[in-house]
């Protein structure tokens, strides 16, 4: 019987989990969904690439690739339809599984100040690779930063 897992979420935990199932074989397929539109990173080391002693391709996770494992970047899960065994991502796709891991994360906490909401274009959160990315080019040319 080949079992269905679907890992929803693609960073360090997910990934992680997804290399191993696939590294010790096994009667499974395995589909990972991350709703970052890019390969699974190191999130700890993202304070380093910010900092321009590391590049991104330094921050990227080795991932599980081959037979029997699909990932699927960009695919934000909006729904578990638990009694049919399916996940529903962003853009209608439905994936079924057997077993359904959610190593989902955290995001940035952002406190309720007068005029962050909504967020003004030069306000960025510290959490991702995108929040990494958006701040470098903010601050490109500038003098000072807060």
């Amino acid at each position: 019987m080949n079992e269905r897992i679907v890992v929803v979420g693609h960073g360090m935990a997910g990934a992680r989990l997804a290399a191993e199932l696939h590294a010790r074989g096994g009667d499974h397929s395995i589909t990972v969904l991350g709703a970052e539109p890019h390969r699974a990173y190191n999130r700890i080391m993202l304070s380093t690439l910010l900092a321009g002693r590391i590049g991104e391709p330094d921050v990227e996770l080795v991932e599980a690739v081959g037979p029997g494992v699909e990932v699927h970047t960009g695919a934000a899960v909006t729904a578990v339809d638990r009694a049919a065994g399916e996940v529903v991502t962003d853009d209608g796709e439905r994936h079924g599984y057997d077993h359904l891991v959610l190593a989902t994360g955290s995001r940035a906490v952002v406190p309720p100040l007068p005029g962050l909401a909504p967020m003004p274009e030069r306000v960025v959160p510290f959490r991702t690779l995108g929040d990494c990315r958006r701040i470098l080019a903010a601050a490109e040319g500038a003098r000072r930063v807060v």
